[in-house]
């Protein structure tokens, strides 16, 4: 799992999704959605407690079991 927009766009090939924390910024929001196309992309709510880490705002999948069962969820 990566945490953080610089850290998913260096390995953007290893994400198999990428999760982006609704309440960040609309130009955040729209920045990494740019940055991550061809890579599936969800906001979600709440990524801080789902992560059980202050300040998350983006997270990037790297497994891709957990990444096809965070897709089957959000779809």
């Amino acid at each position: 799992m990566l945490y953080g927009e610089d850290r998913i766009c260096e390995k953007l090939k290893l994400c198999h999704v990428v999760l982006a924390d609704s309440a960040a910024s609309d130009k955040f929001r729209e920045r990494l959605q740019y940055k991550c196309k061809g890579t599936p992309y969800f906001e979600v709510d709440s990524l801080n407690a789902a992560t059980h880490r202050d300040n998350v705002k983006a997270i990037g999948i790297t497994d891709a079991e957990l990444a096809g069962a965070i897709i089957n969820l959000l779809r």
